[in-house]
């Protein structure tokens, strides 16, 4: 096994926020940096460098109380940079529990400073961070963050701080950052031939190509990147990601005497005897054909003991037959999309989340020669493998990106809303919160066609009384128990959806519907095509989503949505019978690390966690909602289901009365 060189994930920090930026400047929000980090820790990355452009410029170290949350929350090696003019400051931030500080300004203001730090500290502590910006006389050494010329040579600057004895340089291009053009190859080759010490690469970094060349050809010992590992490519939206050790040794093997192993295709399945869910479909309370019991809301045996959900599938299927005429469907919707993307930049919006249906519809639509924008909703708990799995699949279709990054704390605060009010529905943000992102989408970019991947052959329906969700349940909710105002949230009040949908004409389809779609095909296809990985169960992409799933609503209402998915695998005939039950009923164990997450973004004790997972019960009626709305329009909204511009789903669920039980 060959040790590769170090690929340094590099975050730019300017107060609490993560930003990007070009060329240092025009700083853009691209998330909180905790959750990004905790996103670095589980993908293995090498180390981690943090900028702070804010405290480079005035000269200010970031807050020591942010410093600690970082390094509490990271769990690999940590450096930091902005501001540090003292070893008294220097060793306050290596005592949190950074292992490196980044000096720029100071090593020529503050000279002896930086020489009393590398004493303090070792040199192996002190990494010295040259900035230049390109000129028709050659290249012009940069302080402070960028803003200040320094009557420096770069040999005289290497000079300097090889005197000083920093074990590290850290080179950067201001003029490349954050542009993707690829690093000065001719600035880290001249700093590596005079330099005594290991030099990083830094500044430009576009494909993974232009990690390998200042290894390769410019004799650079490490490469750090931003905007690389916290941006798609297309549309500079955010997605955060880093190669795999597979993919580092296929990038780097070349250089060791040949390349690694091949990327292993995933594997897929549970041993489960399914001969012990025999008791369980025995019972009377057991859809005679699937696995919906009695229990589930609307499930309404027939005769037969056939419940509504088997019924509703049917006529789904009968709508959407497999076969000749399915195809034929599937290619003049296909025919519809470039007809109406004629003369723009894309054919349609798809909505992206890394997990299996999205990834497969992008493939699928890809290949049919559509144009998508994918968009993906960023609720700042992305799991490390749905940004992989984006990043894998969109990169190689060269698909753009628009990612829609609402604040953290504004979220967490809905979120802690929704659990203070004792329902069920604590994750309808996250869906209320996407679909306003693709339908502002589409609004943006002039854009009448929104794809879902969702598929009734394989996801099934979600019950009303399981989930409920609409803009004015999120603002009322939010109302009432909330404290950070709602600002960047997305949401999706009842002007703009009857505007987007019936007005502006969106319509939202899912090409899925038209093919024979088999999930585990599916998975096996992605991971051999893209790399793509499994992420352990339905909707567990998301680490609130998993939380949600895997403990909250199981624990708390006794509720397991695996009944809902397998139950579809079932009809479709893609699952035995037997062996879904067998799923069904094995005990659900929720992930401590990840309840623990929970608590501590939310702001939870243990004693303010036992309230909400005790309380009594509440439903979504309790609070105000545009159910009655729905209700009211319902003649409406049949026509808006029947011209294609909300679901049958949404008609079925939100706008046919509730019946009392």
């Amino acid at each position: 096994m060959h040790v590769y060189p170090r690929l340094i994930p590099v975050l730019l920090l300017e107060g609490d926020r993560l930003v990007k930026t070009k060329g240092f400047e025009d700083p853009r929000y691209v998330g909180d940096p905790v959750n990004v980090i905790s996103i670095f820790n589980d993908l293995e990355v090498d180390e981690l460098v943090i900028l702070d452009i804010g405290a480079a410029k005035s000269r200010v170290p970031a807050r020591m109380e942010l410093l600690n949350r970082i390094a509490t929350e990271a769990f690999i090696p940590l450096a930091y940079g902005g501001g540090v003019e003292t070893a008294a400051q220097a060793q306050a931030i290596i005592a949190a529990g950074f292992e490196k500080i980044i000096v720029n300004t100071a090593l020529v203001t503050h000279t002896d400073a930086v020489r009393e730090m590398v004493r303090a500290l070792g040199s192996q502590a002190i990494v010295a961070s040259l900035d230049v910006r390109g000129t028709d006389d050659g290249y012009v050494v940069h302080t402070g963050g960028g803003a200040d010329a320094a009557a420096f040579t770069v040999d005289e600057w290497v000079a300097l701080a090889t005197d000083v004895g920093v074990g590290e340089i850290l080179v950067t291009n201001i003029d490349h950052e954050g542009t993707r053009e690829g690093i000065d190859l001719d600035l880290v080759r001249t700093v590596a031939a005079t330099a005594a010490v290991p030099v990083i690469a830094h500044g430009g970094v576009g494909g993974r190509g232009d990690l390998v060349a200042p290894i390769e050809h410019a004799g650079a010992s490490a490469v750090a990147a931003g905007t690389a590992f916290v941006m798609q490519s297309g549309r500079e939206s955010v997605l955060i990601n880093y190669p795999t050790r597979p993919q580092i040794d296929a990038l780097f093997g070349h250089l060791f005497d040949g390349r690694g192993e091949p990327i292993a295709a995933q594997q897929f399945g549970l041993d489960l005897d399914a001969a012990t869910s025999d008791e369980f479909l025995s019972s009377p309370d057991v859809c005679r054909r699937c696995i919906i019991t009695s229990d589930v809301p609307g499930a309404a045996f027939d005769a037969d003991g056939v419940c509504y959900y088997c019924h509703l599938h049917d006529s789904l299927d009968k709508q959407y037959p497999i076969g000749l005429e399915s195809e034929k469907a599937l290619d003049k919707f296909v025919a519809e999309l470039k007809a109406a993307g004629r003369g723009k930049k894309y054919d349609c919006i798809m909505g992206v989340s890394g997990g299996t249906d999205s990834s497969y519809l992008a493939h699928l639509l890809v290949k049919k020669g559509v144009r998508p924008l994918a968009v993906h909703f960023d609720n700042t708990w992305n799991s490390p493998t749905a940004t992989s799995n984006i990043f894998a699949v969109l990169d190689k279709l060269g698909v753009d990106l628009e990612t829609y990054v609402v604040d953290n704390a504004e979220y967490d605060d809905i979120y802690r809303s929704f659990m203070l009010a004792g329902v069920k529905d604590i994750e309808a943000p996250t869906d209320i919160g996407f679909m306003g992102v693709l339908y502002r989408a589409a609004e943006k970019h002039g854009i009448r066609h929104i794809v879902e991947g969702h598929s009734f052959r394989t996801e099934g329906i979600s019950p009303m009384g399981w989930l409920y969700m609409d803009g004015g349940y999120i603002k009322g909710v939010h109302k009432r128990f909330g404290t950070v105002p709602m600002k960047t949230y997305p949401n999706l009040d009842f002007t703009n959806f009857v505007k987007w949908s019936a007005f502006s004409r969106i319509q939202r389809t899912r090409p899925l519907y038209w093919i024979d779609y088999n999930k585990e095909a599916a998975k096996r296809f992605l991971a051999d095509e893209y790399g793509w990985q499994w992420y352990g169960g339905h909707h567990l992409e998301n680490r609130f989503t998993a939380f949600y799933h895997t403990y909250f609503l199981p624990t708390r209402f006794g509720i397991n949505f695996r009944q809902i998915e397998l139950s579809a695998l079932v009809r479709s005939g893609q699952m035995d019978r037997r062996l879904a039950a067998a799923q069904f009923i094995e005990p659900r164990h929720g992930d401590p690390e990840l309840i623990a997450m929970v608590k501590k973004r939310i702001g939870f004790d243990d004693a303010g966690f036992e309230h909400v997972m005790t309380m009594p019960k509440k439903d979504y009626t309790d609070y105000s909602t545009y159910k009655r709305r729905f209700e009211l329009l319902r003649p409406f909204f049949w026509l808006m289901w029947k011209l294609d511009r909300v679901p049958k789903s949404f008609y079925v669920k939100f706008c046919i009365p509730r019946k009392k039980r």
